[in-house]
């Protein structure tokens, strides 16, 4: 249970608490990477990185939506229409309607 809590990114403010102990309070990385659950190489990096662009957040990725709102509101308004029907049925309907092509897993 232990490697999954500390195998995950870390949070901004534990990065951030990390980089305060670190130039604030003069501890070392092996004492931050104790404190934390990090590997010495981690505490590295994030200074490395605060130094280098002089922020401590995790950049935030873009993602663009194959599906507009309208799409997902024409699927909800299917389903208001035709509440037993199957995720294939709603498929080939979406397609007939749309001419794009949906996963059945993202209907």
């Amino acid at each position: 249970m232990e490697e999954a809590v500390t195998r995950q990114h870390a949070h901004p403010n534990t990065v951030f608490h990390c980089l305060y102990g670190f130039y604030c309070l003069g501890y070392s990385c092996e004492q931050l990477a104790h404190i934390h659950h990090k590997t010495v190489r981690t505490i590295g990096n994030w200074i490395n990185v605060y130094e280098r662009t002089g922020t401590y957040q995790r950049v935030n990725a873009s993602t663009t939506r194959k599906f507009t709102v309208d799409h997902r509101q024409w699927l909800c308004n299917y389903y208001a229409d035709h509440p037993l029907a199957y995720l294939n049925e709603a498929r080939d309907a979406f397609v007939r309607a749309h001419q794009m092509s949906i996963s059945t897993s993202s209907v």
